[in-house]
């Protein structure tokens, strides 16, 4: 497949802003020429179709509405479009929010001028990872109703629309067939598939935001343990299930799995046209097999979610997901690493931008987790990174911006090990 490299160098000046935060700002490499844009419809795409350079991409503020051809994500004027962006995350655990949901606070998640005290990111992409069960129930063990859960995720749609960002609503935590809240979990976890409930809340959400022209819908976080590709993508029934090593609900419910193309599908009725992301097998990272179970449709962004452990790792890139994206459009919702460094990150987002692969990493939130053991990349909310990974993915977003304004891009980041 087309490859392109950057020329790995060690910065030898470092700017004002270096001395005050302790970054580097380098820029982007040039990649290979220019290419035609491929002139096919999602159904029709060709694999081996050259990758774009980055500079034939919009990659900053709102140009919906987005729409797919070939393997390209476009803006509303027919132009290349790469999303690059940070999951916001806390909405899918906590009813009321963390607090930190100002328009402030959610600034410097974007662009802006940065000071010593408040750090500006970059990102054209905001991800907010969600709960169907708060969204239909809300959580009554702390007078959080559905109805202010509703309200509360609107005001910070609304809120990033306001600040020219796009928005990625992502449904993170299911219910298992509203098994989760007779035990007290009002949250939900992270079950193996959607279900009935997960229906209704695309039914809903569908509804709402159909009509916001940056708003992005992920139909489910990450499918895992071991469903097949036709449970996949036409449900299945799922036995003992299973939340994972770092779930929190443990009972093993079995319930009606719904399939990835019934939550397609309900979004479509309601007319929303929103670009629609799907994440593969095995915890949202295999999208090995779409050319056979790809879904019927438009405007669908094939997901994956690539994290440093087992067959994750780079080796398995191409196998897993770099070859799918020469044939359909491929976002990464989700990736980072555990700890405080940047060596199996570095790697990926260039991979991601020499393969047409727009990513959001994971994840801003507030800081009273280990960032060396859960991948925090922000030590304070006013954005001031956190070493290592927090530090290297604000980098690697500045240099989209300098590329934007025009700067020569000769080289790339070294990784923080």
């Amino acid at each position: 497949m087309v490859r392109t490299t950057r020329i790995i160098y060690v910065c030898l000046a470092l700017t004002t802003a270096c001395t005050l935060f302790g970054l580097v700002s380098p820029t982007l490499s040039s990649f290979a020429s220019s290419r035609a844009m491929p002139n096919v419809q999602q159904s029709q795409n060709q694999p081996g179709l050259a990758y774009l350079p980055l500079a034939k991409f919009q990659l900053q503020g709102i140009d919906g509405p987005y729409h797919t051809q070939g393997h390209l994500i476009l803006d509303a004027n027919n132009k290349p479009y790469l999303f690059h962006g940070i999951a916001r995350d806390d909405l899918e655990y906590d009813c009321g929010s963390d607090g930190h949901y100002t328009q402030q606070e959610l600034a410097y998640l974007g662009p802006g001028k940065s000071t010593a005290q408040a750090v500006y990111w970059g990102a054209n992409l905001v991800r907010l990872p969600l709960s169907e069960s708060f969204w239909l129930y809300g959580n009554p063990s702390i007078g959080c109703s559905a109805a202010s859960y509703q309200t509360l995720v609107k005001q910070v749609v609304d809120t990033l629309t306001t600040l020219h960002l796009n928005v990625l609503l992502d449904l993170q935590w299911t219910d298992a067939g509203k098994q989760a809240a007779s035990v007290g979990d009002f949250a939900g976890d992270a079950w193996s598939m959607p279900d009935q409930d997960s229906v209704t809340f695309w039914q809903q959400v569908a509804t709402i935001y159909k009509g916001y022209t940056n708003v992005l819908f992920e139909l489910f976080n990450e499918p895992h343990e071991s469903i097949g590709w036709s449970c996949w993508r036409n449900g299945c029934l799922i036995t003992n299930d299973s939340s994972g090593t770092t779930g929190h609900d443990h009972h093993g419910f079995t319930y009606q799995a719904v399939g990835m193309q019934t939550l397609l599908t309900t979004i479509r009725q309601t007319g929303a046209n929103n670009l629609a992301l799907v994440a593969g097998r095995d915890w949202g990272f295999d999208l090995a097999e779409i050319s056979t179970y790809h879904l019927d449709g438009t405007n669908i962004v094939y997901d994956t979610h690539p994290y440093p452990y087992g067959e994750k790792r780079a080796a398995n890139w191409d196998q897993f997901f770099g070859d799918t994206s020469a044939t359909y459009p491929v976002m990464s919702a989700e990736s980072g690493e555990y700890d405080c460094k940047s060596t199996y990150i570095a790697p990926l987002l260039d991979y991601f931008d020499a393969h047409d692969i727009g990513w959001v990493t994971w994840a801003w939130v507030t800081p009273n987790v280990d960032a060396c053991t859960f991948p925090r990349i922000n030590n304070t909310m006013t954005g001031i990174p956190s070493p290592g990974l927090g530090q290297f993915v604000h980098n690697y977003m500045q240099t989209y911006l300098q590329m934007l304004a025009g700067q020569e891009i000769p080289v790339k980041l070294k990784s923080f090990t």
